[in-house]
């Protein structure tokens, strides 16, 4: 009995002296020039929005599970942090030079501020023409010499969290990994040579990444980001060498393959298919490939809503429609144009991507200017935007029917062609009929192409 009351003293005692680490962190900011109604951070399968007050604070505790990498968004831009449970970390920044103004403060100011250091070391310093456009043993030695100044960085910061330097490893090697996966594509895209191709050698070293590690998925978004990039890659290769395969369907089984049933599958699908289902022959595989691979019942309501958005805009059936106000005066509808094909350009002013179309489109404009076919621009600025809209359009001597939708991403025609990113391109045939949702952009010859079968 005495023997049985020491055993339980001492176990007391150890239960007594072992707390649980807390699972929560607590994190609160101040934003400057705000235009954001939230702070969003999410990582290791954790989501959280925290509302920004009118003054750009804002604060909350979350129930993280896990330490690690996580990303903040503010408005449109995007920061990587790290958190811990049972600590604390505060920041100050200025939306209007984001990663110029960010400060930590708290339990893990070293580590975060390290972190802001580094992307500005990478934006000040790696020039991504210049880097891609090396050969393979150049590119290699310079990934190296960066990796060495990013390691000075980091002694100088002196940093004594052994759990940040474990997990800081694994993420400059996917890192890494990265830069090598994307290398053929951007020497290509910066040299100008389509058909270059890689050494044989070249993707040695990756084969000791583990491209089926589902926890690492869920932990990393670097590795996330290295998935999708490396499974890429490879549709990229198989499409080159089959022409008439779709680079969707070939991306949907690849990973319905490789990976098991759970989390980063679904992620990894439901991801691509946001930004890849569209309205083409393909649609209704694309759409059963994930809804037969045990998807989470969430995504595939949310593909599924898309998915039956998409149907009623596949080729042949009535276009939606749009009556909108052009820069010149008045309105212009759809209905007005019948008769002629009509080649829609939904746009934006802030949309890079739309901005380098612009001279792609007018040399398209000016070849087709005597054809059976009218170019038509709407733009979905926000309202404050109005008056740059008008300008531009005046500016940069923008020819066609320029017009502007009425509630920017929430303007019906831009619903009902459920678009989600732009710039996004539509060609109508003259009895208002979707000839494609989602066609060719002025930049691919494969739209003069189709112009030439039609007109």
């Amino acid at each position: 009995m005495k023997k049985l009351s020491w055993i339980i003293i001492a176990l007391f005692i150890v239960s007594c002296n072992t707390e649980e680490k807390p699972t929560y962190t607590v994190i609160n900011g101040s934003v400057t020039n705000n235009t954001g109604e939230t702070a969003f951070v999410r990582g290791n399968g954790f989501e959280s929005r925290v509302p920004i007050s009118e003054t750009g604070s804002f604060v909350d505790t979350l129930n993280i599970k896990k330490d690690g990498f996580y990303e903040l968004y503010v408005g449109r831009e995007r920061t990587e942090i790290y958190l811990e449970r049972g600590k604390n970390l505060s920041v100050t920044l200025n939306s209007t030079e984001f990663d110029e103004s960010l400060k930590y403060t708290g339990d893990l100011a070293d580590i975060n501020n390290f972190l802001a250091a580094k992307y500005l070391w990478n934006e000040q310093n790696v020039d991504l023409k210049e880097l891609f456009s090396k050969d393979e043993n150049a590119f290699l030695k310079q990934i190296d010499e960066n990796q060495k100044s990013l390691d000075s960085l980091f002694k100088e910061s002196k940093i004594a969290n052994d759990n940040f330097k474990k997990s800081l490893a694994e993420e400059d090697k996917y890192a890494r990994a990265i830069m090598i996966e994307n290398y053929k594509s951007g020497h290509r895209h910066f040299s100008g040579n389509k058909e270059f191709e890689v050494s044989k050698e070249f993707y040695n070293e990756l084969k000791d990444i583990n491209f089926k590690d589902t926890l690492a998925f869920r932990n990393s978004a670097a590795y996330q980001n290295l998935l999708q990039v490396h499974y890429n890659r490879l549709v990229s290769e198989e499409a080159s060498q089959n022409t008439d395969a779709n680079e969707t369907i070939l991306f949907l089984n690849k990973i319905n393959e490789a990976l098991p049933n759970g989390y980063a599958k679904d992620r990894m699908m439901s991801s691509y298919l946001q930004f890849g289902l569209k309205a083409d022959d393909n649609l209704e595989e694309a759409y059963n490939i994930y809804k037969n691979s045990n998807p989470n019942p969430e995504n595939l309501a949310k593909l599924t809503e898309q998915y039956n958005k998409l149907k009623v805009i596949t080729k042949g059936n009535p276009s939606p429609t749009f009556n909108y106000e052009n820069h010149k005066g008045g309105t212009t509808s759809l209905e007005d144009l019948r008769g002629k094909y009509v080649y829609v350009d939904v746009w934006a002013t802030w949309c890079g991507p739309c901005l380098r179309e612009i001279p792609f489109l007018k040399e398209v404009e000016n070849d087709y200017e005597d054809k059976n076919i009218q170019f038509v621009s709407i733009s979905i600025d926000e309202p404050k935007d109005y008056d740059k809209w008008k300008s531009m359009v005046t500016e940069k001597e923008l020819v066609g029917i320029q017009l502007m939708a009425d509630n920017n991403w929430k303007s019906k025609f831009v619903v009902d062609y459920a678009i989600l990113g732009i710039p996004r391109f539509i060609l109508i045939d003259t009895e208002g009929n979707i000839v494609s949702a989602d066609a060719p952009r002025p930049s691919d010859p494969e739209l003069r192409k189709i112009f030439d079968e039609l007109i």
